[in-house]
C-alpha cells in the first residue's frame, strides 16, 4: 500500500522529468495544463507510438482521455505497453481503472488474473480492483475484490484498509473497527485514517466500538479508544485511557503522545482539550531526553495554564525555571509563564519576586512586559501605589496604557486621560484599544479632574465584582448631568447587566442613557437596546429603536452597525 501511494505521489514529477528529455512529452503536458485534453491525448498518443512502454506517456494519456469520456482508448495503449516492457503494475492498473470505469465485470476481473498471476501474493492487483470501484460507488465489486484477495493472498488482514472504508458505508462500525485494528497492525501510519473515519461514528454506536476497541487486548486498540474518547468529548477521560495503553519504548511512547497532541489541535481548544494537552506534554517530558524534556515541560505549563489548571502549570514551570541545564530560553519562557501565572492567582509577593530573580535572563523588552503584567496585578490586588511606582520608569507606548487604566482606578481623571491619549488608538490587542477608546469616551465627558469613586467602582470591576461595579456605577450616574458623564455611566451599567444576563435591568439602563441631553451617547445607547431587544425576541420594538438612530443620527459612526442591526431585526440577516 505505501509503494503504491508514494509511486502516484511521483507521476506528476516523473511525468515533468521525462518531459524535460522528450519534447513531444512536454508538449502534451502543457496542453493537459491548459486543459487541452483532446489536443493532449494526441500528443500522449503520439508519444507512445515511438516509445509504447512510456510510463509517463500511458498515465498522461489516460489522464486526458478521461475528461473526455474516451477511457476505452486507454486500454489498447496498456496492452501494448505491457507488450512492450511497461512495468506491471502500470500497465496492468490502467486496464484495471479502464474496465472499472467502463463497468466491464468480466474485463476486470481478467485484467486482474493476469496481473496476479505475474505477481503471486502480491496485494496490488485486488486493492487496484478494490480501490477503483470504491471511488466509483461501486460496492459490490469492491467486496468482491476484497473477498477474492483474503482468498488468494492467504491473509484475513489482506486489504483491510478498503475492507474499513466498505463496512463504514454500510453502516458497520464495529466491523470497520475490526478491519482498521488490523490495517494499524500492518502499517502504523493507518492511525490517522483509523481515527478520522471511527470519529465520524454516530452517537449510538459509541459504547459498542470502545468496549470492541478497549476489549482487543492490544495496546493499538486502547490507544485508537483513548483518542476517540478524546474526540468525543472526553479529552481528560480520553487521555487517562490513552496513557495506561502506552508501550514502555519511550520512542514510540513519544510518538504516540505526539499523534494524540496532533489529533487536540485539530480541533476547537476548550479548556478540558487544553488540560489533556498538557497532560500529555507532561507524560512526553518523562520520555524525553535532553532539552526536550523541558520544552515539553513548558508546553505543558502554557497547556495547563489555557486549561485553568494553575497549580498543575505552576508545577511544570518551577521544575523548568529552576533547571540550570535547561536552555536559557526555555528558562526565560518558563520564568515569564510561571509570573503570569502567579500574577492570574493574585500571588503578587511570589510573581514581583520571580520577576526580580528573572530579570538577567531578560531582554529589556521581556522585563518591560512582564513588569506590565505585575504592576497590573498590583493594581487589581487594590495596590495602585505599588502599581504606580513599578511603571515609573517605562515610558512606552504600552506603559501608558498599563499606567492609564491605574490612574483610572484610583479616580485620577485628569492622569488617565492624558496617559491613555499618549498610549494611542493602536497599541495591544483590538480589545484592549476598544477597551480604552471606551474609558476615553466615559473620561472625557467628566468635568471633575478627580473621581475617586468612579475608581473604585472600576476596582469592583476588574476583581470580578460586577453587582458591586454596577451599584457604584449607577450611584455615580445619579449624582453627574447626563451630558457630563451620566448617560455614559447609564451605558456602561446597561452592557454590564447585559453580560450577566440581568435583561430588564439592562433595557432600564439603556433607555436612561439614550436622552437628547447626551447626543454622544444616545446613539450608542440605542443600538445596544436594539441589539436587546433583537435577542429578547421583540424585534418590532428593535426596528422601532434601530430606525430612530438612523434616521436621527445619521452622521453618527455607529450607522453602519444599526443598519446591520436591522436587517437582523427585519430577519434579512442570521443573527450574530
Amino acid at each position: 500500500m505505501r509503494t503504491r501511494i508514494f509511486a502516484l505521489l511521483m507521476l506528476p514529477a516523473l511525468g515533468e522529468s521525462a518531459a524535460a528529455q522528450q519534447p513531444g512529452l512536454a508538449r502534451a503536458l502543457d496542453l493537459e495544463r491548459q486543459g487541452s485534453y483532446a489536443a493532449a491525448a494526441e500528443a500522449y498518443r503520439a508519444a507512445l507510438g515511438a516509445r509504447p512502454a512510456d510510463v509517463a506517456a500511458l498515465l498522461g494519456l489516460e489522464r486526458a482521455l478521461l475528461p473526455l469520456n474516451r477511457t476505452a482508448e486507454a486500454a489498447p495503449a496498456a496492452r501494448a505497453a505491457l507488450a512492450a516492457g511497461a512495468p506491471s503494475a502500470v500497465g496492468n492498473g490502467v486496464l484495471v481503472r479502464t474496465w472499472i470505469a467502463l463497468g466491464a465485470a468480466d474485463s476486470v476481473r481478467a485484467a486482474v488474473d493476469r496481473w496476479a498471476q505475474s505477481a503471486p501474493g502480491d496485494e496490488a492487483p485486488y486493492r487496484e480492483w478494490v480501490g477503483a470501484a470504491i471511488g466509483r460507488g461501486d460496492r459490490a465489486a469492491a467486496r468482491a475484490g476484497v473477498t477474492l484477495a483474503r482468498q488468494r493472498v492467504g491473509r484475513l488482514d489482506a486489504l483491510a484498509p478498503e475492507a474499513a472504508q466498505l463496512a463504514i458505508g454500510e453502516r458497520d462500525w464495529t466491523g470497520s473497527a475490526h478491519e482498521w485494528l488490523a490495517a494499524i497492525r500492518q502499517v502504523d501510519g493507518f492511525r490517522y485514517a483509523a481515527l478520522a473515519a471511527l470519529s465520524a461514528a454516530p452517537d449510538q454506536v459509541h459504547a459498542d466500538l470502545l468496549r470492541l476497541l478497549q476489549g482487543d487486548g492490544a495496546a493499538d486498540g486502547r490507544t485508537l479508544a483513548g483518542s476517540l474518547i478524546a474526540r468525543w468529548g472526553d479529552p481528560v477521560g480520553g487521555f487517562r485511557v490513552f496513557q495506561a495503553a502506552l508501550p514502555g519504548d519511550n520512542v514510540q511512547a513519544a510518538a504516540r503522545l505526539k499523534q494524540f497532541v496532533e489529533g487536540l489541535q485539530a480541533r476547537p481548544a476548550t479548556p478540558d482539550s487544553r488540560r489533556a494537552e498538557g497532560m500529555a506534554y507532561e507524560a512526553l517530558a518523562t520520555r524525553s531526553p535532553g532539552a526536550g524534556a523541558p520544552r515539553a515541560r513548558m508546553l505543558a505549563a502554557q497547556a495547563y495554564a489555557d486549561g485553568g489548571d494553575r497549580e498543575s502549570a505552576r508545577r511544570m514551570l518551577n521544575g523548568v525555571a529552576d533547571d540550570r541545564g535547561a536552555a536559557p530560553a526555555a528558562m526565560t519562557g518558563a520564568a515569564a509563564t510561571l509570573i503570569g501565572v502567579l500574577v492570574d492567582e493574585g500571588r503578587m509577593m511570589d510573581a514581583d519576586d520571580r520577576l526580580r530573580a528573572a530579570r538577567l535572563s531578560l531582554s529589556a523588552d521581556e522585563y518591560l512586559s512582564l513588569n506590565r503584567r505585575v504592576a497590573w496585578g498590583w493594581a487589581r490586588s487594590g495596590a495602585l501605589d505599588r502599581a504606580e511606582r513599578a511603571l515609573v520608569a517605562d515610558s512606552t507606548v504600552e506603559g501608558f496604557a498599563v499606567s492609564g487604566r491605574v490612574a483610572m482606578l484610583r479616580g485620577d481623571i485628569l492622569g488617565a486621560v492624558a496617559r491613555l491619549r499618549a498610549a494611542g488608538p493602536y497599541t495591544g490587542t483590538r480589545e484592549e484599544a476598544a477597551k480604552r477608546a471606551s474609558l476615553l469616551a466615559l473620561l472625557q465627558r467628566i468635568d471633575d479632574d478627580s473621581l475617586p469613586a468612579l475608581g473604585a467602582a472600576f476596582l469592583h470591576l476588574e476583581q470580578g465584582d460586577t453587582a458591586a461595579a454596577v451599584s457604584a456605577l449607577s450611584r455615580l450616574a445619579g449624582k453627574l448631568a447626563p451630558d457630563r458623564g451620566g448617560a455614559e455611566l447609564r451605558l456602561w451599567t446597561g452592557r454590564l447587566e447585559a453580560a450577566r444576563g440581568r435583561a430588564v435591568e439592562a433595557e432600564k439602563a439603556f433607555r436612561a442613557a439614550d436622552v437628547e441631553a447626551a447626543p454622544a451617547t444616545a446613539p450608542a445607547a440605542e443600538l445596544e437596546l436594539g441589539r436587546l431587544l433583537i435577542a429578547l425576541g421583540r424585534r418590532p420594538e428593535a426596528v422601532a429603536t434601530l430606525e430612530h438612530l438612523i434616521l436621527t443620527y445619521a452622521t453618527s459612526a455607529l450607522v453602519p452597525q444599526a443598519r446591520r442591526a436591522l436587517d437582523e431585526a427585519r430577519g434579512a440577516v442570521p443573527r450574530t
